[in-house]
């Protein structure tokens, strides 16, 4: 009698409760192994690979004089300064510390997803990078990532100062996060985006003062490399048909030519794509941040000369509050980019390229085609369906109220 009278959303509310419980252990469970793994790799005292970053990471540290003027450096200001400080005597040593410091980003990253979205945000964010764990502790990424969630999390919760100069930090980490700053007009955070663009243009006389005007250029560039990286939308589509050969020039593979003309022409393109994305943003009720966000980096992505793997970590916290945003087809097509992405980066390491070199081509032709589908889906789509709680996706006024089983 007990049990038949508890109600069916009673039900809902602890399936809801267990699903999400479920999803914070293995989400947990999986990064502790892709810890350990990553740990291990440099802890064994095996040769670090010279297809990683770690490499660059130690060969960074160990030059001689000032970066950006005296020898070419592809990193932001804030960037550069992680690596010095993980940098260590060999690469088994620096990429030990660079596995720590990511932890560290990653949990950073978490909590400002909690603090801003609430926990289940947090959650969706574990358990989706678990497709990502092979690179997700051996490059810089999540520092900028840490950086700009925690910018938009403080702005939406009022803490606007702060989140502006947060945001400009992230900028100067990497330069992708600059395709999410309209969120603080979309948002109504006015004195926030004011803070950001003020610090960001203190910083960055602050970096040309120090390193001369050329290092923008130099990060802008990737020290002046020339060609598409095959991993690019371009360079991809060459590589599968066959187009030119590869060359490794500054620790990065490319192909074919790339003009002056065909990159500035994407780039424009991507300033029409990314505004296009924020204005739909601001005129669309209720006002979301997850979906525009990924839409709207991954437009420079796919303007880009280069996409490297890491880069898709960029999209994951956003993917994650694009869940609690929204339902139906629009959360399995941000899963659905990130598992390809993970199988992607797992296929170089493995047979394929040897036996069937065609299912490495052919899975990024598709990783880059969830790429352009997701700022597609975006703009196309006629409404937004709602979540099954209204207040899941507000991110500001609602998440204090929501009861767990609610925010389940």
């Amino acid at each position: 009698m007990a049990v038949a009278g508890i109600s069916r959303e009673d039900w809902r509310s602890a399936a809801g409760r267990l699903a999400l419980f479920a999803m914070l252990v293995f989400g947990v469970t999986a990064h502790a192994v892709g810890l350990s793994t990553s740990l291990h790799r440099f802890e064994s005292g095996t040769p670090v690979r010279s297809t990683t970053y770690v490499p660059r990471f130690t060969e960074i540290a160990a030059l001689e004089g000032r970066p950006y003027r005296d020898f070419p450096i592809e990193y932001p200001p804030v960037s550069l300064g992680a690596i010095e400080l993980v940098a260590g005597t060999n690469g088994n040593q620096t990429g030990i510390n660079l596995v720590w410091f990511m932890v560290l980003w990653d949990l950073v990253t978490v909590a400002a997803l909690a603090f801003g979205w609430g926990r289940r945000a947090a959650v969706l964010y574990l358990l989706l990078t678990v497709p990502l764990l092979g690179y997700l502790f051996t490059s810089i990424d999540l520092i900028s990532v840490a950086l700009a969630v925690s910018a938009v999390a403080l702005a939406v919760r009022g803490r606007e100062r702060l989140g502006g100069v947060a945001f400009a930090a992230a900028i100067l980490a990497k330069v992708w996060p600059l395709a999410i700053l309209p969120v603080m007009v979309v948002k109504g955070k006015a004195r926030a985006l004011t803070w950001s663009v003020a610090a960001l243009a203190l910083g960055t006389l602050g970096w040309v003062w120090w390193g001369g005007p050329s290092g923008p250029l130099q990060v802008a560039t990737q020290r002046h490399t020339p060609g598409w990286e095959y991993e690019s939308v371009i360079g991809s589509i060459l590589w599968a048909f066959g187009r030119g050969g590869f060359v490794s020039i500054n620790d990065s593979t490319r192909l074919g030519i790339a003009p002056g003309w065909a990159k500035a022409l994407l780039l424009g393109v991507a300033i029409v794509g990314i505004a296009a994305v924020w204005y739909r943003a601001s005129r669309r009720e209720p006002r979301e941040i997850g979906l525009p966000a990924v839409a709207a980096v991954s437009i420079l992505m796919l303007s880009a000369p280069l996409i490297s793997p890491p880069y898709i970590v960029w999209l994951a916290p956003w993917a994650a509050i694009a869940w609690t945003e929204r339902t139906g087809y629009v959360r399995w097509l941000l899963a659905a980019l990130l598992v390809v992405s993970g199988l992607l980066f797992v296929s170089y390491s493995s047979a394929l390229p040897d036996v069937a070199l065609w299912s490495v081509k052919a899975l990024l032709l598709l990783r880059n085609a969830l790429l352009a589908a997701v700022p597609a889906v975006y703009l196309l789509e006629r409404g937004i369906a709602p979540t099954e709680d209204p207040a899941a996706g507000s991110g500001v006024d609602t998440r204090l109220k929501i009861s767990p089983s609610v925010s389940s």
